[in-house]
């Protein structure tokens, strides 16, 4: 498990899992200090937060502490792209025998993408390393795909927090140059990727959009610069999009 960096989200994570293992009428603010260690001015102070954010509310007349709402919210969410995985599979499997190349899946996280499936070969399919991987938003097709073509709202709040860590030489270091690369993707409708996570690797993204015209997840297919020449790419691309489309009409 990675380390928390930020002190405040590690202390609010250990007064969620103590709200989560207590009883439905919640625990009592001294409850939550014994069993966090918490000095109780940082555990109010935590504790108000979360229940201004509804992912902790306080019930009853003696002001007892539990779950909120939103994590209910956000649980479905999850959920859903469980769902997507699932729909999506046919999808997958048919890219791969098609290209011969990597396919993969991939669906937000605050300031990532993660791969939620990932697969190669033609005839004898199997998962690849990446599946499970967090990626870069900045640096990966997939991440650029996602941000242009997500709400402006959501886009905003994903620039503030990124951080431009270069992976390679070619790798985007600045808001300004992403955001052009961004207007650029919406005009195209699609995503690429040269060198820029990893060299000498290609990588084409395209959106997977719902019927509520949201994107939920990219669709790509990655492989060596040698395999991926400019006539192979526009075949590639075809046959991306018309399988996210596929895909993006059994999504809700």
């Amino acid at each position: 498990m990675k380390k928390v960096k930020i002190q405040s989200l590690e202390r609010a994570d250990s007064i969620l899992e103590v709200l989560f293992r207590g009883p439905i009428e919640g625990w009592r603010l001294q409850d939550v200090v014994e069993r966090t260690g918490l000095k109780p001015v940082t555990a109010l102070s935590l504790l108000q937060s979360l229940v201004a954010l509804r992912l902790a509310e306080q019930v009853g007349p003696r002001g007892r502490y539990r779950l909120g709402p939103r994590l209910l919210q956000l649980g479905r969410k999850v959920e859903a792209r469980l769902d997507i995985i699932t729909l999506a599979r046919p999808a997958l499997v048919r890219l791969c025998q098609q290209s011969g190349e990597m396919v993969n899946l991939l669906v937000p996280s605050l300031t990532s993408m993660v791969v939620v499936e990932s697969l190669e070969g033609k005839v004898f399919l199997k998962t690849t390393p990446l599946k499970g991987r967090d990626l870069p938003m900045h640096g990966t097709a997939s991440g650029k795909c996602f941000l242009a073509y997500s709400s402006y709202d959501v886009r905003a709040a994903i620039l503030e927090t990124l951080t431009f860590t270069r992976m390679t030489q070619k790798t985007i270091g600045d808001v300004k140059r992403l955001q052009r690369q961004l207007a650029r993707i919406r005009k195209l409708g699609y995503a690429t990727e040269e060198d820029e996570y990893a060299a000498d690797t290609v990588a084409i993204a395209v959106p997977i959009i719902d019927q509520g015209s949201h994107i939920r997840a990219t669709l790509s297919l990655h492989g060596p610069t040698a395999r991926f020449g400019q006539a192979r790419r526009s075949q590639l691309l075809e046959m991306l999009q018309t399988e996210a489309q596929r895909i993006g009409r059994l999504l809700l």
